[in-house]
Protein backbone atom coordinates (compact mmCIF):
# COMPACT_ATOMS: atom_id res chain seq x y z
CA UNK A 1 0.00 0.00 0.00
CA UNK A 2 2.79 2.44 0.87
CA UNK A 3 4.46 2.28 -2.54
CA UNK A 4 1.10 2.85 -4.24
CA UNK A 5 0.46 5.81 -1.93
CA UNK A 6 3.87 7.27 -2.76
CA UNK A 7 3.17 6.85 -6.47
CA UNK A 8 -0.10 8.75 -6.03
CA UNK A 9 1.69 11.58 -4.23
CA UNK A 10 4.48 11.77 -6.82
CA UNK A 11 2.02 11.84 -9.73
CA UNK A 12 -0.42 14.32 -8.16
CA UNK A 13 -0.86 17.59 -10.05
CA UNK A 14 -3.86 19.34 -8.52
CA UNK A 15 -4.42 18.09 -4.97
CA UNK A 16 -3.36 15.31 -2.60
CA UNK A 17 -5.27 14.82 0.65
CA UNK A 18 -4.51 12.13 3.24
CA UNK A 19 -6.37 11.11 6.40
CA UNK A 20 -4.95 8.52 8.81
CA UNK A 21 -5.67 7.33 12.32
CA UNK A 22 -2.01 6.61 13.12
CA UNK A 23 1.35 7.94 11.92
CA UNK A 24 4.77 7.30 13.45
CA UNK A 25 8.39 8.39 12.94
CA UNK A 26 9.35 5.33 10.89
CA UNK A 27 11.25 5.51 7.62
CA UNK A 28 8.06 4.85 5.66
CA UNK A 29 6.18 7.64 7.45
CA UNK A 30 9.06 10.09 6.98
CA UNK A 31 9.30 9.26 3.28
CA UNK A 32 5.58 10.00 3.02
CA UNK A 33 6.09 13.41 4.63
CA UNK A 34 9.04 14.24 2.35
CA UNK A 35 6.95 13.34 -0.69
CA UNK A 36 4.08 15.52 0.55
CA UNK A 37 6.53 18.40 1.02
CA UNK A 38 7.82 17.93 -2.53
CA UNK A 39 4.27 17.88 -3.86
CA UNK A 40 3.46 21.11 -2.00
CA UNK A 41 6.61 22.73 -3.40
CA UNK A 42 5.56 21.98 -6.97
CA UNK A 43 2.17 23.63 -6.42
CA UNK A 44 -0.06 20.71 -5.41
CA UNK A 45 -2.78 21.43 -2.85
CA UNK A 46 -1.68 19.08 -0.02
CA UNK A 47 -3.65 18.22 3.14
CA UNK A 48 -2.71 15.82 5.95
CA UNK A 49 -5.11 14.95 8.79
CA UNK A 50 -3.91 12.69 11.65
CA UNK A 51 -5.81 11.67 14.77
CA UNK A 52 -3.88 13.07 17.71
CA UNK A 53 -4.10 9.97 19.92
CA UNK A 54 -1.93 7.94 17.52
CA UNK A 55 -0.07 10.88 16.00
CA UNK A 56 3.56 10.03 16.80
CA UNK A 57 4.91 11.60 13.61
CA UNK A 58 8.12 13.57 13.01
CA UNK A 59 7.34 17.07 14.30
CA UNK A 60 10.19 18.69 12.39
CA UNK A 61 8.89 17.34 9.11
CA UNK A 62 5.28 18.34 9.78
CA UNK A 63 6.43 21.88 10.61
CA UNK A 64 8.51 21.97 7.42
CA UNK A 65 5.46 20.73 5.52
CA UNK A 66 3.37 23.57 6.97
CA UNK A 67 6.08 26.14 6.23
CA UNK A 68 5.66 25.37 2.52
CA UNK A 69 1.90 25.92 2.76
CA UNK A 70 0.70 22.38 3.46
CA UNK A 71 -2.45 22.02 5.56
CA UNK A 72 -1.77 19.84 8.61
CA UNK A 73 -4.33 19.12 11.32
CA UNK A 74 -4.28 17.08 14.52
CA UNK A 75 -7.80 15.72 14.78
CA UNK A 76 -9.30 15.85 18.27
CA UNK A 77 -6.09 17.13 19.91
CA UNK A 78 -5.47 15.80 23.40
CA UNK A 79 -3.76 19.00 24.52
CA UNK A 80 -7.01 20.92 24.03
CA UNK A 81 -9.12 18.29 25.75
CA UNK A 82 -11.37 19.39 28.60
CA UNK A 83 -12.40 16.72 31.07
CA UNK A 84 -16.12 17.29 30.48
CA UNK A 85 -15.71 17.86 26.76
CA UNK A 86 -17.03 14.36 25.96
CA UNK A 87 -14.63 14.00 23.02
CA UNK A 88 -11.58 12.22 24.43
CA UNK A 89 -12.60 8.73 23.27
CA UNK A 90 -14.31 9.86 20.06
CA UNK A 91 -11.35 9.24 17.77
CA UNK A 92 -11.01 9.83 14.02
CA UNK A 93 -10.47 6.25 12.90
CA UNK A 94 -10.82 6.75 9.12
CA UNK A 95 -8.01 5.91 6.66
CA UNK A 96 -8.01 7.30 3.12
CA UNK A 97 -5.97 9.16 0.53
CA UNK A 98 -7.14 10.99 -2.57
CA UNK A 99 -5.07 12.63 -5.30
CA UNK A 100 -6.66 14.02 -8.45
CA UNK A 101 -8.76 11.13 -9.82
CA UNK A 102 -6.97 8.44 -7.78
CA UNK A 103 -7.89 7.14 -4.34
CA UNK A 104 -6.80 4.62 -1.71
CA UNK A 105 -9.26 3.50 0.89
CA UNK A 106 -9.06 0.75 3.50
CA UNK A 107 -7.60 -0.27 6.84
CA UNK A 108 -3.88 0.63 6.75
CA UNK A 109 -2.30 3.48 8.69
CA UNK A 110 0.98 5.24 7.91
CA UNK A 111 3.26 3.35 10.28
CA UNK A 112 6.04 0.80 10.00
CA UNK A 113 3.75 -1.94 11.34
CA UNK A 114 1.56 -1.61 8.24
CA UNK A 115 4.40 -1.75 5.73
CA UNK A 116 5.54 -4.74 3.77
CA UNK A 117 8.85 -6.54 4.11
CA UNK A 118 10.76 -3.78 2.33
CA UNK A 119 9.42 -0.72 4.17
CA UNK A 120 8.07 -2.00 7.45
CA UNK A 121 7.53 -4.78 9.94
CA UNK A 122 4.55 -6.42 8.18
CA UNK A 123 2.84 -6.76 11.56
CA UNK A 124 -0.74 -6.33 10.36
CA UNK A 125 -2.85 -8.24 7.85
CA UNK A 126 -4.81 -5.49 6.05
CA UNK A 127 -6.95 -4.84 3.01
CA UNK A 128 -7.01 -1.68 0.89
CA UNK A 129 -8.66 -0.55 -2.33
CA UNK A 130 -6.90 1.48 -5.02
CA UNK A 131 -8.98 3.01 -7.78
CA UNK A 132 -8.49 5.53 -10.55
CA UNK A 133 -12.15 6.38 -10.99
CA UNK A 134 -13.17 9.95 -10.20
CA UNK A 135 -16.31 8.86 -8.35
CA UNK A 136 -14.50 7.50 -5.28
CA UNK A 137 -11.96 10.33 -5.16
CA UNK A 138 -14.71 12.94 -5.46
CA UNK A 139 -16.71 11.50 -2.56
CA UNK A 140 -13.67 10.98 -0.33
CA UNK A 141 -12.82 14.61 -0.96
CA UNK A 142 -16.30 15.52 0.31
CA UNK A 143 -15.52 13.67 3.55
CA UNK A 144 -12.38 15.77 4.01
CA UNK A 145 -14.51 18.88 3.56
CA UNK A 146 -16.91 17.61 6.21
CA UNK A 147 -14.09 17.01 8.70
CA UNK A 148 -12.53 20.38 7.94
CA UNK A 149 -15.86 22.05 8.71
CA UNK A 150 -15.84 20.45 12.18
CA UNK A 151 -12.58 22.27 12.89
CA UNK A 152 -13.57 25.48 11.08
CA UNK A 153 -10.89 24.99 8.42
CA UNK A 154 -11.52 25.89 4.80
CA UNK A 155 -10.12 23.59 2.12
CA UNK A 156 -9.92 24.28 -1.60
CA UNK A 157 -11.33 21.21 -3.34
CA UNK A 158 -11.19 20.30 -6.98
CA UNK A 159 -14.48 21.48 -8.46
CA UNK A 160 -16.00 19.16 -11.07
CA UNK A 161 -17.91 20.53 -14.02
CA UNK A 162 -21.74 20.55 -13.74
CA UNK A 163 -21.91 17.43 -15.93
CA UNK A 164 -19.33 15.63 -13.77
CA UNK A 165 -21.21 16.61 -10.62
CA UNK A 166 -24.46 15.22 -12.03
CA UNK A 167 -22.78 11.94 -12.96
CA UNK A 168 -21.18 11.65 -9.51
CA UNK A 169 -24.51 12.30 -7.84
CA UNK A 170 -26.12 9.43 -9.72
CA UNK A 171 -23.12 7.15 -9.21
CA UNK A 172 -22.45 6.82 -12.92
CA UNK A 173 -18.83 5.71 -12.75
CA UNK A 174 -18.26 1.99 -12.10
CA UNK A 175 -17.51 0.38 -9.73
CA UNK A 176 -20.65 1.63 -8.04
CA UNK A 177 -20.09 2.76 -4.46
CA UNK A 178 -22.29 4.14 -1.72
CA UNK A 179 -20.65 6.06 1.09
CA UNK A 180 -21.42 5.86 4.79
CA UNK A 181 -19.96 7.62 7.80
CA UNK A 182 -20.59 7.63 11.51
CA UNK A 183 -20.19 10.49 13.95
CA UNK A 184 -22.11 9.44 17.09
CA UNK A 185 -24.43 10.57 18.41
CA UNK A 186 -25.32 12.75 15.41
CA UNK A 187 -24.77 10.33 12.54
CA UNK A 188 -24.99 6.53 12.52
CA UNK A 189 -25.20 5.66 8.83
CA UNK A 190 -22.82 2.70 9.12
CA UNK A 191 -24.57 1.09 12.08
CA UNK A 192 -27.97 1.46 10.43
CA UNK A 193 -26.71 -0.06 7.17
CA UNK A 194 -25.18 -3.08 8.94
CA UNK A 195 -28.46 -3.81 10.72
CA UNK A 196 -30.52 -3.37 7.55
CA UNK A 197 -28.21 -5.67 5.58
CA UNK A 198 -28.44 -8.34 8.29
CA UNK A 199 -32.24 -8.05 8.24
CA UNK A 200 -32.29 -8.47 4.46
CA UNK A 201 -29.82 -11.37 4.30
CA UNK A 202 -31.38 -14.57 2.97
CA UNK A 203 -28.61 -17.15 2.65
CA UNK A 204 -25.25 -16.24 4.18
CA UNK A 205 -23.24 -13.53 5.91
CA UNK A 206 -19.44 -13.47 5.93
CA UNK A 207 -17.65 -11.15 8.33
CA UNK A 208 -13.98 -10.41 8.90
CA UNK A 209 -13.39 -8.31 12.01
CA UNK A 210 -10.25 -8.30 14.12
CA UNK A 211 -11.68 -6.21 16.95
CA UNK A 212 -14.96 -7.90 17.78
CA UNK A 213 -16.75 -6.99 20.99
CA UNK A 214 -20.26 -7.67 22.21
CA UNK A 215 -22.77 -5.12 20.87
CA UNK A 216 -26.26 -6.11 21.88
CA UNK A 217 -28.19 -4.66 18.94
CA UNK A 218 -25.80 -6.28 16.44
CA UNK A 219 -25.94 -9.68 18.13
CA UNK A 220 -29.72 -9.53 18.42
CA UNK A 221 -30.18 -9.13 14.66
CA UNK A 222 -27.44 -11.65 13.88
CA UNK A 223 -29.17 -14.29 16.03
CA UNK A 224 -32.49 -13.53 14.34
CA UNK A 225 -30.85 -14.01 10.93
CA UNK A 226 -29.39 -17.35 12.00
CA UNK A 227 -32.78 -18.42 13.42
CA UNK A 228 -34.31 -17.98 9.96
CA UNK A 229 -31.58 -20.14 8.41
CA UNK A 230 -28.88 -17.66 7.39
CA UNK A 231 -25.39 -19.17 7.66
CA UNK A 232 -22.93 -16.83 9.39
CA UNK A 233 -19.16 -17.08 9.20
CA UNK A 234 -16.81 -14.77 11.11
CA UNK A 235 -13.03 -14.48 10.86
CA UNK A 236 -11.46 -12.69 13.80
CA UNK A 237 -8.01 -12.23 15.32
CA UNK A 238 -6.35 -14.72 17.62
CA UNK A 239 -4.11 -12.02 19.09
CA UNK A 240 -4.71 -8.27 19.16
CA UNK A 241 -2.46 -5.27 19.65
CA UNK A 242 -4.77 -3.08 21.75
CA UNK A 243 -4.62 -3.74 25.53
CA UNK A 244 -8.42 -3.39 25.70
CA UNK A 245 -8.81 -6.55 23.59
CA UNK A 246 -5.49 -8.32 24.12
CA UNK A 247 -6.48 -10.54 27.02
CA UNK A 248 -10.06 -11.50 26.12
CA UNK A 249 -10.62 -15.01 24.78
CA UNK A 250 -12.68 -15.32 21.62
CA UNK A 251 -14.97 -17.77 23.39
CA UNK A 252 -15.90 -14.90 25.73
CA UNK A 253 -16.28 -12.31 22.98
CA UNK A 254 -18.60 -14.52 20.92
CA UNK A 255 -20.62 -16.13 23.70
CA UNK A 256 -23.61 -13.91 22.88
CA UNK A 257 -23.97 -15.30 19.34
CA UNK A 258 -23.26 -19.02 19.76
CA UNK A 259 -25.61 -20.76 17.33
CA UNK A 260 -25.79 -23.88 15.16
CA UNK A 261 -25.57 -21.65 12.05
CA UNK A 262 -22.45 -19.79 13.23
CA UNK A 263 -18.82 -20.64 12.56
CA UNK A 264 -16.06 -18.48 14.04
CA UNK A 265 -12.44 -18.73 12.92
CA UNK A 266 -9.37 -17.04 14.37
CA UNK A 267 -6.30 -15.88 12.46
CA UNK A 268 -3.17 -16.94 14.40
CA UNK A 269 -0.40 -15.43 12.26
CA UNK A 270 -0.04 -11.65 11.86
CA UNK A 271 -2.27 -9.21 13.69
CA UNK A 272 -5.48 -9.31 11.67
CA UNK A 273 -6.64 -5.80 10.77
CA UNK A 274 -9.24 -6.36 8.03
CA UNK A 275 -12.81 -5.11 8.54
CA UNK A 276 -15.68 -6.03 6.25
CA UNK A 277 -19.07 -7.68 5.74
CA UNK A 278 -20.39 -9.64 2.75
CA UNK A 279 -24.12 -10.34 2.54
CA UNK A 280 -25.42 -13.18 0.32
CA UNK A 281 -22.27 -12.82 -1.82
CA UNK A 282 -24.00 -9.84 -3.43
CA UNK A 283 -23.22 -6.89 -1.18
CA UNK A 284 -19.86 -5.81 0.25
CA UNK A 285 -19.59 -3.30 3.10
CA UNK A 286 -16.10 -2.46 4.32
CA UNK A 287 -13.83 0.28 5.59
CA UNK A 288 -12.48 1.55 8.91
CA UNK A 289 -15.42 0.39 11.05
CA UNK A 290 -14.55 -2.20 13.72
CA UNK A 291 -17.27 -4.43 15.13
CA UNK A 292 -16.49 -3.22 18.64
CA UNK A 293 -18.14 -0.89 21.09
CA UNK A 294 -15.99 2.15 20.30
CA UNK A 295 -16.84 2.05 16.59
CA UNK A 296 -20.52 1.39 17.31
CA UNK A 297 -20.76 4.04 20.01
CA UNK A 298 -18.01 6.65 19.75
CA UNK A 299 -15.63 6.89 16.80
CA UNK A 300 -15.67 8.75 13.51
CA UNK A 301 -15.65 6.01 10.85
CA UNK A 302 -16.07 5.72 7.08
CA UNK A 303 -17.26 2.71 5.05
CA UNK A 304 -18.09 1.91 1.44
CA UNK A 305 -20.90 -0.31 0.18
CA UNK A 306 -20.84 -1.88 -3.26
CA UNK A 307 -22.67 -4.57 -5.21
CA UNK A 308 -20.07 -4.60 -7.98
CA UNK A 309 -19.28 -8.24 -8.83
CA UNK A 310 -15.59 -7.62 -9.51
CA UNK A 311 -15.11 -5.75 -6.23
CA UNK A 312 -16.85 -8.51 -4.28
CA UNK A 313 -14.80 -11.19 -6.04
CA UNK A 314 -11.51 -9.45 -5.24
CA UNK A 315 -12.53 -9.06 -1.61
CA UNK A 316 -13.66 -12.68 -1.35
CA UNK A 317 -10.40 -13.91 -2.88
CA UNK A 318 -8.54 -12.21 -0.03
CA UNK A 319 -11.13 -13.37 2.50
CA UNK A 320 -10.84 -17.01 1.38
CA UNK A 321 -7.04 -16.86 1.35
CA UNK A 322 -7.16 -15.51 4.90
CA UNK A 323 -9.60 -18.22 5.94
CA UNK A 324 -7.21 -20.94 4.76
CA UNK A 325 -4.78 -19.71 7.43
CA UNK A 326 -7.30 -19.77 10.29
CA UNK A 327 -8.56 -22.30 12.82
CA UNK A 328 -11.90 -22.59 14.58
CA UNK A 329 -11.97 -20.95 18.01
CA UNK A 330 -11.65 -23.12 21.11
CA UNK A 331 -14.76 -22.72 23.27
CA UNK A 332 -13.03 -24.54 26.14
CA UNK A 333 -9.99 -22.28 26.37
CA UNK A 334 -9.21 -21.02 29.88
CA UNK A 335 -6.69 -18.64 31.42
CA UNK A 336 -4.85 -17.83 34.61
CA UNK A 337 -6.49 -15.83 37.43
CA UNK A 338 -4.27 -12.86 36.51
CA UNK A 339 -5.55 -12.92 32.94
CA UNK A 340 -9.15 -12.95 34.15
CA UNK A 341 -8.41 -9.92 36.32
CA UNK A 342 -7.06 -8.11 33.25
CA UNK A 343 -10.10 -9.12 31.21
CA UNK A 344 -12.46 -7.68 33.82
CA UNK A 345 -10.38 -4.53 34.21
CA UNK A 346 -10.54 -3.73 30.50
CA UNK A 347 -14.28 -4.49 30.40
CA UNK A 348 -14.64 -1.93 33.17
CA UNK A 349 -12.40 0.51 31.28
CA UNK A 350 -14.55 0.35 28.13
CA UNK A 351 -17.65 0.82 30.24
CA UNK A 352 -16.09 3.87 31.90
CA UNK A 353 -15.13 5.35 28.52
CA UNK A 354 -18.77 5.18 27.45
CA UNK A 355 -19.94 6.69 30.74
CA UNK A 356 -17.33 9.40 30.28
CA UNK A 357 -18.69 10.20 26.83
CA UNK A 358 -22.33 10.19 27.90
CA UNK A 359 -24.23 13.43 28.16
CA UNK A 360 -25.30 13.14 31.77
CA UNK A 361 -21.95 11.77 33.00
CA UNK A 362 -23.91 9.44 35.28
CA UNK A 363 -22.50 6.24 36.69
CA UNK A 364 -25.01 3.40 36.98
CA UNK A 365 -23.44 0.34 38.66
CA UNK A 366 -26.69 -1.63 38.35
CA UNK A 367 -26.35 -1.40 34.55
CA UNK A 368 -22.89 -2.90 34.51
CA UNK A 369 -23.29 -6.29 32.95
CA UNK A 370 -21.22 -5.63 29.93
CA UNK A 371 -22.53 -8.18 27.45
CA UNK A 372 -26.06 -6.85 27.97
CA UNK A 373 -25.26 -3.16 28.22
CA UNK A 374 -27.43 -0.86 26.11
CA UNK A 375 -26.17 2.50 27.37
CA UNK A 376 -29.58 4.15 27.24
CA UNK A 377 -28.08 7.22 28.92
CA UNK A 378 -25.85 7.96 25.93
CA UNK A 379 -28.02 10.04 23.65
CA UNK A 380 -31.65 9.18 24.15
CA UNK A 381 -31.83 6.41 21.55
CA UNK A 382 -30.13 3.66 23.51
CA UNK A 383 -32.96 1.25 22.79
CA UNK A 384 -31.66 1.10 19.22
CA UNK A 385 -27.91 1.44 19.74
Amino acid sequence: MQEKLWQMIDESKTYCWILTYAMDKSLAANITLYKLINAQQRGVNVVLFVDDLQGHYNNKLTKLFQSYGGVFLNLNPLSAFKIYGQEFFRRHHEKMAVADHKAIFGTSNIESHYGGVKWGKQTFHDINTYTEGRHLSYNLQKHFMYLASLYKIQLNPHKPTPNEDLLYTFNAFPPYYEFFKTHPPFNRQIQTQIIESIKNAKDNIKIVQAYYYSVRIFEKHLREAMDRGVKVEIITADKRDQPVYRYAFNRILFQGVIHRNLKVYEFPEQLLHMKGYVFDNKQLFYGSFNNDRWSWKLNHEFNILTEDENEIKMFMDIYNDTKLRTRQIDYKKTGTPLRWIKIKFWEWFIYQSEIFMSKNQGYHPHKYKYNYLLNTWDDGIGNYF
